[in-house]
This record gives structure tokens, C-alpha cells and sequence, in this order.
């Protein structure tokens, strides 16, 4: 059965939209059905399947090949400069959108006890439909704020997530109130250089110390000038 009779038993234009051609076959069918005609609906209505067939087929291969003549179009026309810059433009504009109108940094404020606080310990959080672990750090602080990169909000734009701040502390009635005097300090250090020994020029004079290679941002650490002084030098770490 050729195409251009395919059209004709269906009563359609050659080149007919493939809705209309369609609508014309469900017509027919009900038309043609057996029950309605039972002499020679049923021949009839074979023919209309078959003819049906064809055309869908043919429709179909005929879009495959649009498509692919479609996407080496636009292929071609991705390659030319101003339509490249265009784009970068337009990327960029939207990605702006996200620190100008969206917030897509999340903040929360946890309370931990004083145990996890001396001792280091862990919290599980939920972002959408994601559940993760965020290590605290031990030290000796009440206030600290930790930075964890992708666990914020999702761009509408591109495939970019904000940061989730944590902003922890713990209650001032399970902070020790220690009897020794405490100094404050702190230091900023790259995040690439915490390795080696550095100098705290603390109120008794110069200690010596080396921080761990997992060190956060905010940590504190106590060091006191010898083992026998009883002062307290309570260092903060900034990460730069």
C-alpha cells in the first residue's frame, strides 16, 4: 500500500497534520465498525487499520529525521560567536539572580551539649530530602560557626547549591565556669598552610603549638605556656 493511497483511504490531504489525519481515522472506524455496517464494514475497516498504519509510521520516521535535521541546525548556529556570547550573557544574568534576589544560603542555630563540645561528636541534619552527618569539632569554645559548601538551597538556574551555616553554641548553664584566668586570642591562617609549628605571642610570651589538619573555621583551642601555669589562652582560629 503506497503513502498517497494511505491518504486517500482515509480521506485526507497528502501531507495532512498528523492530528487531522487522526481525527479522520477515528471517524472512519466508527463508521466502519462491523456492528454498524455488518455486510462489508469489516473489509473495509482492515483497510482503514492498515492504511492508518502506514501513516503513522511514516509520520513517525519523518519527525525522527526533522529532529536530526533540527539539532544540526542549532548545533551549527551554537558555533557562531555572538550567539555564543549571547549565551554566556544570558548565564550569567541568571546566575547573578541567585545572590541578588534568591537566598540560596541556608542558616540554622544548634545547641550541643558541653560533653560533645569537649569530646567532639556528630549531628544529623536534613536538607529537602537529604539526610547527612556533620562532624563537630572538640575544643574549648561556646560559640562557634561552621560552613558546610552544597547543602544549602537549589538554584532555579543552574545546577549551583548554596552553603548551610551552622551557627553552634552551647548553653551557658552547661558551660564550666573555669577559676583560672582566661585570655582570648585570635589568628587568622590560610586554609593551605595550617601545617607547622606557629607562635601565639600570648600575655606570658611566645607558645609554641600545631594545629590538627582538620581544623574549621571558628574552632578554638586552649594552650597555656607550660604545664604548671594555670592561665588559660583560649585561641580562635579564622580560616582565610
Amino acid at each position: 500500500m503506497q503513502i498517497a493511497e494511505c491518504y486517500k483511504i482515509l480521506n485526507v490531504s497528502p501531507g495532512e497534520e498528523w492530528r487531522t489525519v487522526r481525527q479522520s481515522y477515528h471517524s472512519l472506524a466508527r463508521q466502519y465498525h462491523p456492528d454498524i455496517n455488518p455486510d462489508w464494514g469489516e473489509t473495509r475497516l482492515k483497510e482503514i487499520n492498515q492504511a492508518f498504519e502506514k501513516l503513522e509510521t511514516y509520520y513517525k520516521s519523518n519527525d525522527q529525521e526533522f529532529s536530526i535535521q533540527k539539532r544540526e541546525q542549532l548545533d551549527a548556529l551554537n558555533n557562531y560567536p555572538a550567539v555564543q556570547a549571547a549565551v554566556r550573557t544570558g548565564i550569567d544574568f541568571l546566575k547573578g539572580l541567585d545572590s541578588r534576589v534568591f537566598q540560596l544560603d541556608i542558616q540554622k542555630d544548634i545547641k550541643v551539649s558541653r560533653s560533645i563540645r569537649e569530646k567532639g561528636g556528630c549531628v544529623y541534619l536534613r536538607s529537602g530530602r537529604e539526610r547527612f552527618e556533620v562532624k563537630i569539632p572538640s575544643g574549648d569554645w561556646i560559640e562557634m560557626s561552621l560552613r558546610i559548601p552544597g547543602k544549602g538551597e537549589s538554584s532555579l538556574f543552574s545546577n549551583r547549591r548554596g552553603d548551610l551555616l551552622l551557627n553552634l553554641s552551647v548553653p551557658v548553664e552547661n558551660t564550666a565556669k573555669s577559676k583560672n584566668a582566661r585570655y582570648s586570642y585570635e589568628m587568622k591562617i590560610p586554609q593551605d598552610k595550617l601545617a607547622g609549628v606557629r607562635t601565639l605571642n600570648s600575655s606570658e610570651g611566645p607558645i609554641k603549638f600545631i594545629l590538627p589538619s582538620n581544623t574549621r573555621d571558628g574552632q578554638s583551642f586552649t594552650l597555656r605556656s607550660s604545664r604548671d601555669s594555670e592561665t588559660l589562652h583560649v585561641l580562635t582560629v579564622r580560616l582565610s
